[in-house]
């Protein structure tokens, strides 16, 4: 009698798991490759495009800092074996409850790749998929089959930059729609400031966000050194847990400061004659080519949409940042030279030209307002192409 109690009562407790998860929202799955997170690119804006949406499933691959996530409903670390079966297994076994409505990858490993493949094929549910960074065409990340495998099952292709959609376009023949990064709301500034010409002649610039590559920093030291320019950084990540002395750099002219929050950090923007963007040199030497060429750093639509300031993109001419600027005339591009850089800042403090690129920058502003952009990516994804063409027009809304 006792035993028949038992086997009853857990029929009824398997029945209810069952029913809860069946009366249970669906959840959006939102694929990673690290924890997201205020303290880098990928995880600020994709908080930012989904974060006020309760049910969400993140997943990601990889812990870049210490697990910190804050993001998501739940969430999962998913890692692989190499083998197509122990892929499907773990991710069947982390998703068996079902309950997915819909999947957005944004790949930068093999596993981010594998885990958005599996989902596709064991639950069938729509599937996008977001470029934000080149992991196959300039760097082998994730491997050409891999790759192609997860574009080709995707019922929608994002790229983050003109560059980063042209090359995959090429390379794999699907097409791709363009979505930028973008800015909360309440911080687009769509009436341009002028600064006073105390603050102009100061020539004191800011620079916003992690440095990537090592080289850069290096280059960017020694281009600013004994130039009298003066720089603040405002980095996302720890500087002194990467080892670096804060008084050689300032020593330097870069005075390294603590993240501040995104109002305190605007208003500093706001009152700053420009920002200086350090980027790749694309040769044999760069250590970062492959984020530099194709990628549009988010914190180019944060700067010039939040605070119009000018922007000073420091390396090669071909990069994705320098090409963005100089085609939307928001700023300038200088190598690494210090008289180049001398003469860059020399003309962004000219209060014509600070006038005329805060102006530009305030007229493109509310084109790369975030609201909106989660409806559109799903609304794109029902549809299987992009519902219209807001993203695309900003591609042709030149001076």
């Amino acid at each position: 009698m006792h035993d028949r109690f038992l086997e009853a009562e857990s029929t009824n407790a398997r029945l209810r798991e069952r029913m809860e998860r069946l009366v249970a929202p669906l959840q959006d799955a939102v694929i990673t490759h690290i924890e997201v997170n205020e303290r880098h690119g990928v995880g600020a804006l994709t908080k930012l495009i989904f974060g006020k949406d309760p049910h969400v499933l993140s997943i990601r691959s990889q812990d870049h800092f210490h697990g910190v996530q804050q993001f998501g409903e739940s969430a999962l670390r998913l890692s692989h074996e190499y083998s197509r079966r122990a892929v499907y297994s773990g991710v069947l076994g982390a998703t068996h409850g079902g309950g997915l409505r819909r999947v957005l990858c944004i790949p930068f490993y093999p596993d981010d790749a594998r885990t958005a493949v599996a989902i596709k094929d064991i639950h069938g549910v729509p599937l996008c998929t977001y470029l934000m960074d080149d992991q196959n065409v300039c760097v082998r990340g994730i491997p050409d089959d891999l790759m192609r495998e997860l574009l080709a099952k995707s019922d929608l292709r994002l790229a983050i930059s003109p560059e980063l959609r042209t090359a995959y376009e090429a390379k794999f023949g699907l097409p791709f729609w363009f979505l930028p990064p973008v800015v909360a709301s309440e911080f687009i500034r769509s009436e341009p400031a002028v600064l006073p010409r105390a603050v102009l002649d100061a020539r004191r610039g800011v620079i916003v966000g992690n440095i990537w590559g090592q080289r850069w920093l290096e280059l960017l030291r020694e281009t600013v050194r004994a130039t009298g320019i003066e720089l603040d950084w405002y980095c996302n990540s720890g500087l002194q847990s990467n080892g670096l002395d804060l008084e050689r750099l300032a020593a330097d002219g870069i005075h390294a400061h603590a993240r501040v929050p995104d109002e305190a950090l605007i208003a500093i923007l706001r009152e700053r004659p420009f920002a200086v963007l350090p980027t790749g040199t694309l040769d044999e030497d760069d250590d970062r080519r492959f984020i530099a060429l194709l990628s549009l750093p988010s914190r180019i639509p944060y700067i010039f949409a939040t605070s119009n300031t000018p922007i000073l993109v420091l390396g090669d001419e071909r990069t994705a940042a320098a090409r963005f600027v100089s085609r939307t005339g928001i700023g300038v591009v200088a190598p690494y030279d210090r008289a180049e850089l001398l003469r860059a800042v020399d003309r962004l403090v000219q209060p014509d030209v600070q006038l005329r690129m805060r102006r530009r920058a305030a007229e493109m502003a509310p084109g790369f307002s975030a609201d909106g952009v989660r409806d559109w990516i799903w609304d794109s994804l029902r549809a299987g192409t992009a519902v219209d063409d807001r993203y695309e027009k900003l591609l042709l809304n030149e001076p």
